[in-house]
């Protein structure tokens, strides 16, 4: 065996047993369980429910610059959305496309820490509102 192989053995042999360092908890450290999560979706129809939903949406970037809140407030507009998504296809198939692009930046707000996706919702969702309800 060569010095040089032998070197790389014993850096290897290294490696290997420092990755078998016993795990240590730490039970002072308080753990929290994660926020219960709502299956049922809204019920109403889209007049009921959509300015439930432009509300969270108008309040997004906020949450958004918070850092808190966001995520809930995103998956509760993608539930609004579920909830009244059949009646829009019905009624006006051609909006369709503009509420998931609303609902789909929501989303990305919230994942992605970027207030200017939940401004640029709210503006879509004010005018979609109104365009829907009259």
């Amino acid at each position: 065996m060569t010095r040089a192989s032998r070197a790389a053995a014993l850096v290897a042999i290294t490696v290997a047993t420092a990755a078998c360092a016993p795990t240590t908890y730490d039970s002072s450290v308080a753990t929290t369980d994660a926020p219960a999560t709502s299956t049922t979706l809204p019920a109403g129809t889209a007049a009921d429910l959509l300015p439930l939903m432009l509300a969270e949406v108008q309040g997004m970037s906020a949450k958004v610059m918070a850092g808190s809140g966001d995520g809930e407030a995103a998956s509760r507009i993608e539930q609004y959305w579920a909830a009244i998504q059949a009646e829009v296809r019905a009624d006006h198939p051609e909006m369709v496309e503009d509420f998931e692009f609303v609902v789909s930046r929501c989303r990305l707000a919230a994942d992605r820490n970027r207030p200017a996706d939940a401004d640029r919702a709210a503006q879509y969702m004010t005018a979609l509102v109104t365009a829907y309800l009259g």
